[in-house]
């Protein structure tokens, strides 16, 4: 899995896309200001693949840019934006980190922010440890 960074002078913010080995994108993050025309272009035109966006970029003579983010979460990171040390358990939650996979780490410490998002209005969310142990983002 790889991850691409597109920013341009066209728009404010930044589009984040995932690829997968293959190099066929699996997400389309869009963290830009963008009109309704450029917003309906990314979602119905861009190319399915990473080596057809960077040729479309390249042909076009566009100033939009692609960087790949290479990051790979610390158990910090994870703990620092799950946030919940009052009443999860450090120890565990780091337990089970040292356990995943690096692609696992990465998975888990993406889906945090939709995990949040998805929690009924009311409902806590699980302890850190619960978060990692019940693997929420395969699903």
């Amino acid at each position: 899995m790889s991850t691409w960074f597109l920013t341009s002078p066209e728009f404010e913010g930044e589009i984040v896309l995932e690829y997968d080995e293959g190099g066929a994108l699996q997400r389309l993050d869009i963290r830009a200001t963008l009109t309704v025309g450029q917003r309906s272009w990314f979602v119905n035109n861009l190319p399915p693949t990473l080596e057809k966006l960077q040729a479309l970029l390249k042909s076009s003579g566009s100033k939009s840019r692609m960087e790949e983010v290479t990051f790979e979460p610390r158990f910090e990171d994870f703990w620092t934006r799950y946030d919940d040390r009052t009443t999860s358990s450090r120890k565990r939650s780091l337990a089970k980190w040292n356990r995943m996979s690096k692609s696992e780490q990465l998975k888990a410490y993406r889906y945090i922010s939709r995990y949040f998002a998805e929690i009924p209005y009311g409902t806590r969310k699980k302890f850190a440890e619960t978060y990692l142990n019940s693997e929420l983002w395969n699903n």
